[in-house]
């Protein structure tokens, strides 16, 4: 029931969250940082993002880690939409949205 939920909403989720100001994608990536500051590492050897959805936190902890990103998730259509995120396309990121961040990085 739950896949099959997410499946049927893969395609708008982006979008109605961040209608909503939907924010613990990037409330994660801060908390990972700040976990990376604490400890005697340059960054994090590999990650698992449990419940990944369409990849939204990929953006976010990608540039913490020296190693591979894991998203598992119980829908395969929100699976497919996180394969193809990267830090500035993708997983909710308006083409506006990107060209900000590619300027800022």
């Amino acid at each position: 029931f739950v896949s099959a939920l997410f499946d049927d909403f893969a395609d708008t989720f982006d979008e109605k969250l961040g209608a909503l100001g939907y924010k613990v994608p990037q409330l994660v990536g801060e908390a990972a940082y700040d976990m990376l500051k604490m400890s005697n590492m340059d960054t994090f050897h590999s990650a698992l993002d449990a419940g990944c959805g369409t990849g939204l936190a990929g953006r976010f902890l990608r540039p913490l880690l020296d190693g591979p990103l894991v998203g598992v998730d119980l829908s395969k259509k929100m699976l497919e939409l996180a394969a193809r995120c990267t830090i500035t396309k993708g997983c909710g990121l308006k083409d506006s949205d990107a060209s900000e961040r590619e300027g800022s990085e």
